[in-house]
């Protein structure tokens, strides 16, 4: 979880400390479309994977990848 917590923090170009669990593209100004791809991009590189159109689209909200990571079994957690 730390892992993704710094690669949120670098797409988003915020502190760490600034990385909240109810986070959203929405509510978060740093978070433009720009840093959504950055941000893809990160965690496809790091996790290895490759995600489809509708899981990026998805993915806006904190909440929302961590759901993704783990449903994919790469984060522990309920």
């Amino acid at each position: 979880m730390n892992e993704l917590l710094r690669l949120v923090a670098s797409a988003l170009k915020l502190s760490v400390g600034d990385i909240a669990p109810g986070m959203t593209m929405k509510t978060t100004a740093a978070w433009d479309s720009l840093a959504h791809m950055e941000l893809v991009i990160s965690i496809e590189e790091h996790y290895q994977i490759v995600l489809d159109g509708d899981q990026i689209a998805d993915m806006t909200s904190l909440a929302a990848i961590i759901g993704l990571l783990r449903q994919k079994g790469l984060l522990d957690g309920a």
